[in-house]
């Protein structure tokens, strides 16, 4: 049974702004969960909302008042990693909070097992990577496609906003003809007609992600009827139900699993058990969840690279004690991490110990 639960709300500044097709960010705050059990097991978790919806409808704020509902409904249960979705079933949405609990427990079910939770799941030791881009001037584009192709990476996703990415994909078609690219839409591109995906099209893309909002799954379908290029879906699926879904209607060939939108490694394992093709990726979050789901990646059937990076590539600061690097386009994932709670105290900005 749980014993104690605390939340950190500790922001995080980008080495670089963080450019999306709806958001340009310099800092983010992220929820780290302490979790206790009465038999002195520990577990940890990240919650990886943003401040405001723009990705999804979840926030920080969310969070924190969605693991205060977690913590009643859990206090005087026993429950694991597997048990905890019956367990808040009550509560609907916020599959980030939810993640971020499911990861303590994981961790929990790990240390009572007295194996490591790398261990416990099974995980590798590799994961191919690839490396997120936002398009910006181009000479500054072009040379952080070039570091990253010259450093292993085995995709490039480019972020950029529909009316900056037609020119800027022309131009980086032409010095990198043959790189492997995708780009991603954030759900940005539903007033864009359809000639304008027809040029998209026409530069041999590996997939076209979240062209449309995330509940459009029948313009979706339609597109996908007129591209050659696959389309993968990311904010859409958020269970392993949407996946069914979307190979009905056929709204798109591929999907982006992560863990902590669909709710946790429970729902990620039965995602990737259906057989659809898919990759993981990354929310920019911390090291600490940046680990969880670096396990997850591992694991085999992933049909592209992983969306992720060392831990040195977005952040100022790490928390974790053990550094998660890029060597040759390849992650090496440590058998065991432990959170930096030194610097943690250190850098929340407010420290919610739940009741």
């Amino acid at each position: 049974m749980i014993q104690r639960a605390d939340l950190y709300i500790v922001p995080l500044t980008f080495k670089h702004p963080l450019v999306t097709a709806h958001a340009v960010l310099t800092t983010r705050r992220t929820v780290i969960l302490r979790l206790e059990t009465i038999d002195g097991a520990v577990g940890y978790g990240e919650g990886v909302a943003f401040e405001t919806p723009w990705y999804t409808s979840e926030t920080v704020r969310s969070t924190v008042d969605t693991s205060e509902l977690i913590y009643r409904l859990l206090k005087g249960q026993t429950v694991s990693a597997t048990t905890f979705p019956d367990h808040v079933r009550s509560i609907i949405g916020h599959p980030m909070a939810k993640a971020m609990w499911e990861s303590a427990l994981w961790e929990i079910e790990a240390a009572r097992a007295g194996v490591t939770l790398k261990q416990l799941l099974q995980a590798g030791h590799h994961v191919a990577c690839g490396r997120t881009i936002g398009i910006g001037l181009l000479t500054q584009t072009l040379n952080a496609i070039e570091q990253a192709l010259d450093s292993g990476f085995e995709r490039i996703k480019l972020k950029a906003s529909p009316h900056e990415l037609l020119t800027a994909l022309a131009e980086v078609r032409t010095f990198f003809p043959d790189a492997p690219l995708m780009i991603d839409l954030n759900g940005s591109a539903h007033e864009q007609p359809l000639d304008w995906f027809e040029q998209l099209d026409a530069h041999r893309l590996l997939m076209i992600e979240q062209p449309y909002p995330s509940d459009c799954w029948v313009d979706s379908a339609d597109l996908q009827t007129k591209l050659k290029t696959p389309i993968c879906l990311d904010e859409s699926i958020t269970s392993r139900q949407d996946v069914e879904t979307m190979n009905r209607l056929r709204a798109g060939r591929i999907v982006n699993i992560k863990p902590a939108r669909v709710g946790g490694l429970t729902e990620a394992l039965a995602i990737r058990d259906s057989g659809t093709p898919y990759w993981v990726g990354g929310m920019y979050e911390s090291s600490i969840g940046r680990y969880h789901t670096l396990l997850f990646a591992s694991l085999t059937g992933a049909a592209y690279p992983a969306d992720m990076a060392g831990t040195s590539a977005y952040f100022e600061t790490d928390l974790l004690d053990t550094p998660l690097e890029v060597e040759n386009g390849q992650l090496s994932i440590p058998d065991v991490v432990t959170p930096d709670w030194k610097k943690i105290h250190q850098l929340s900005e407010q420290i919610i110990q739940l009741t």
